[in-house]
């Protein structure tokens, strides 16, 4: 049984050696038959389709490209197939360069691209050892196998790439072809090249790799599934040691250090890369070099390999102490709201933060967490979502621009009727928050009250579209419809559109484009792209200037006060929008801008106790004072002064609807008069701000129409004048009357005593409207 046994293991060798000496056979006829010497001479001397000193390079490798922040540190790394990282040869260890030698090509600083006697030497030894334990082909042929001819298995690709190693032993240094195979060859697990390697397995660098390691990495090369420390140890263990016991018989180590070294513990799972988590900002980043010709250029299918495989350099604006400091205030905020009660609303929050005066986007939050959203989907970049009052700036910036005065007055009064010529519904009305009544006051003071009706009335005068067009200007990139309830925020914006165009006002009114990539440099260092610094003047410095100081004042007095600073000065504002299904604080310093979000993340949904100056403006708080701890205070500058005195802006087809003045009840008795309440302007304003019964007041004349109208209606007639009482004294109960049509009240009527009265049937009441004839008896009086 032994003999048969032996004999079946000698059939098998055999079995194995054969293929072997017939391509050593091939390889030598190659080399000495006539007709095939000048097919070598030829390949040798011709292109062959490729360029060898192209092809055949570092710069064909695909390498993985690298994300760095604003402090240089790397936050990410983009790879698709092959991980791998370039080296030099001189920052490869010795004992790494004399195992893969000693392993894959004995001679290979003697030969010059060919061995033929390793052929034969490397069946022999494999067949005796019952394994790899010498490669076949020469260094130089596996790296033509790897980078040019493939792994087709026939003669004339064989007899190609033996040509081809040859040709390229008399182009290049035996170094450079060393490098070139140490950067190229893969060793499993994902790892390209010596350096992935050693990161993949032992989380190192390749120059510090020992015996032990060099020999795993010199087994791994035969077959790297196969010999996979991780997933098939037995196996790797048994080639690691053909390895070592080659390195001892080429006396680069002692038996007994080989035995060591065998000793050691393999690898049991992938080291992979410490980095920061995956986050919305470097997938922001990703997006941008893919979509967008202007960083990288050419086909989308170019700049796929470029940043996956074009070993690049991404700089970016990313500020790790900011992310922080937005993540754990977002964090502690929505727990806040968690604890609440909000009609069972699932919320999260988005925030987006850059500096005014270069754009650069600091730190993005876009959802619940990158790791949990499934979809990736960065609401701060890419959700669109109303912002409600928060849109209200751009009506107040259109307004100064156009020479308006923060402290020019406008009606607030509510609710409000105005003209949607086209639109659905016409007029359209609105409230403002909580059915507030309004009132005619600045400005300054509408935007502190948030009032909803003043910006309406506010939007009409400025123009919805010119409203729109300074938006845009500003930074807002979504299209806007201009409806009449834009004023309102009813169209949806991007929140880093927000904080850019608030950073505007910060600027002076010199728009940054938001930007998140600083500068990209290819694998030789050439700088693809760099960002320009690169300013515009979207509106005056006044104008910038009075917004500034008109939302500071709503930080201190107003809407914002929750989202105040402890020492530096700031300026923002709130956005609530219909039911509460979104809820915003956007606000800028001179060393920041940033927006907040609060909703569902999948469909607006109302949420109960919600407006932007709760949670949206703690959160704004809380992360605004943890990034400006230790910054310098810088107060916002002084604005030039108001160039005329304030004026009332009047509207003729904007309404409130509603009444005045109070409106008397129906008597029971129709005899008894009903006093004719009209509003009267008194001091000429254009608005009413006194009631009086035309029946008893003289001195009034109509002027005009007031703003109020019923609702669908008629405005409502505006008296002029100083309201004088008509001189009559009449008994409690009684009214004066003009009996004589001169316009002044010359009597009373009603009961009452007094001989020098007229009774009842004397006279006929004027209720100053038309009315039955004297001598007729109405329905009602039948």
């Amino acid at each position: 049984m032994k003999d048969f046994l032996r004999w079946l293991s000698h059939l098998f060798r055999l079995a194995v050696l054969m293929p072997m000496l017939a391509l050593a056979l091939a390889a030598t006829l190659f080399v000495v038959w006539p007709p095939t010497t000048d097919v070598l001479r030829s390949w040798e001397s011709t292109p062959v389709e490729v360029n060898l000193t192209e092809d055949v390079s570092l710069d064909e490798l695909a390498i993985r490209s690298y994300v760095y922040d604003s402090n240089l540190q790397i936050i990410d790394v983009f790879s698709y197939v092959e991980n791998r990282v370039l080296v030099d040869l001189d920052d490869i260890s010795e004992e790494l360069k004399h195992a893969v030698i000693a392993i894959e090509d004995e001679n290979f600083y003697l030969h010059t691209g060919v061995d033929l006697s390793a052929v034969f030497r490397a069946g022999l030894e494999n067949v005796g050892a019952g394994g790899i334990t010498q490669g076949g082909s020469t260094i130089t042929q596996q790296l033509i196998k790897n980078l040019v001819v493939g792994n087709k298995v026939e003669a004339e690709r064989k007899l190609q790439e033996m040509a081809m190693a040859k040709r390229l032993e008399q182009e290049m240094e035996k170094d450079e072809i060393l490098n070139l195979y140490l950067n190229t060859v893969y060793f499993g697990q994902g790892a390209y090249g010596v350096q992935a390697a050693a990161e993949v397995y032992w989380g190192l660098d390749a120059a510090d790799l020992g015996w032990g390691e060099a020999a795993l990495l010199a087994a791994l090369i035969s077959n790297p599934s196969s010999n996979d420390p991780i997933n098939n140890p037995l196996r790797a263990l048994r080639q690691r040691r053909i390895v070592l016991n080659r390195l001892a018989e080429l006396e680069y180590i002692t038996p007994e250090q080989a035995d060591a070294y065998h000793l050691q513990p393999l690898p049991k799972e992938v080291n992979e890369i410490e980095l920061p988590p995956k986050s919305y900002f470097v997938e922001e980043v990703k997006q941008q070099l893919l979509d967008d010709p202007r960083y990288l250029g050419g086909s989308a299918e170019d700049r796929f390999n470029l940043v996956f495989n074009g070993g690049l350099s991404i700089y970016t604006t990313f500020d790790p102490a900011a992310q922080r400091q937005a993540e754990a205030a977002v964090a502690a905020t929505l727990a806040e709201y968690n604890e609440g009660e909000h009609g069972g609303v699932e919320a999260t929050m988005a925030l987006a933060t850059l500096e005014p005066d270069t754009g650069a986007v600091r730190a993005v939050v876009g959802g619940p967490g990158f790791a949990q959203d499934t979809e990736e989907f960065n609401l701060a970049t890419q959700g669109t979502r109303q912002p409600g009052s928060a849109f209200k700036t751009f009506v107040m910036m259109t307004l100064f621009e156009q020479g308006y005065l923060p402290s020019d007055r406008i009606s607030g009064r509510g609710p409000c009727q105005i003209p949607n010529p086209g639109g659905v519904p016409d007029p359209y009305v609105a409230n403002n928050f909580a059915s507030s009544p309004g009132m005619v006051d600045t400005i300054t003071n509408q935007i502190r009250v948030s009032s909803n009706c003043a910006f309406l009335r506010l939007g009409r005068v400025a123009g919805i579209q010119p409203v729109v067009d300074t938006a845009t200007k500003m930074g807002i990139t979504t299209e806007l419809e201009p409806v009449a309830s834009l004023p309102l925020g009813s169209e949806e914006v991007h929140p880093v559109d927000m904080a850019s165009a608030y950073g505007v006002i910060g600027t002076g009114g010199i728009r940054y484009e938001p930007y998140f990539i600083e500068r990209i440099v290819d694998r030789q260092g050439n700088v693809l792209y760099r960002h320009e610094l690169s300013g515009q003047r979207v509106v005056t410095e006044r104008s910038a200037c009075w917004a500034t100081d008109v939302l500071e004042n709503n930080m201190v007095n107003g809407t914002g006060r929750r989202a105040q600073l402890p020492l530096q000065t700031a300026a923002g504002k709130t956005g609530t929008t219909e039911e509460s299904a979104d809820a915003w604080f956007v606000g800028f310093t001179p060393h920041l801008a940033t927006a907040v979000w609060l909703g569902n993340p999948n469909e607006r949904i109302p949420m109960r106790k919600v407006t932007g100056s709760s949670y949206p403006a703690v959160a704004w708080g809380r992360f605004m004072t943890s990034y400006h701890e230790g910054l310098e205070v810088v107060e916002f500058p002084n604005c030039p002064g108001e160039p005329r005195l304030s004026d009332l802006i009047e509207l003729e087809d904007v309404f409130t609807v509603g009444v005045p003045c109070a409106t008397p009840l129906e008597p029971e008795d129709p005899e008894v008069i009903v006093p004719v309440i009209v509003p009267v302007d008194t001091d000429g304003d254009g608005t009413h701000d006194a009631c009086v019964d035309l029946l008893v007041t003289e001195g009034v004349e109509p002027c005009g129409f007031s703003e109020f109208a019923v609702e669908g209606g008629e405005p409502i007639p505006l008296f002029c004048g100083t309201p004088l009482p008509i001189e009559v004294e009449c008994l409690d109960g009684q009214f004066p009357l003009d009996s004589n049509d001169d316009g002044v009240a010359d009597t009373c009527v009603g009961p009452g005593s007094g001989s020098d009265l007229p009774t009842d049937d004397e006279v006929v009441p004027d209720s100053g409207v038309d009315g039955p004839d004297p001598g007729t008896v109405s329905e009602s009086e039948a």
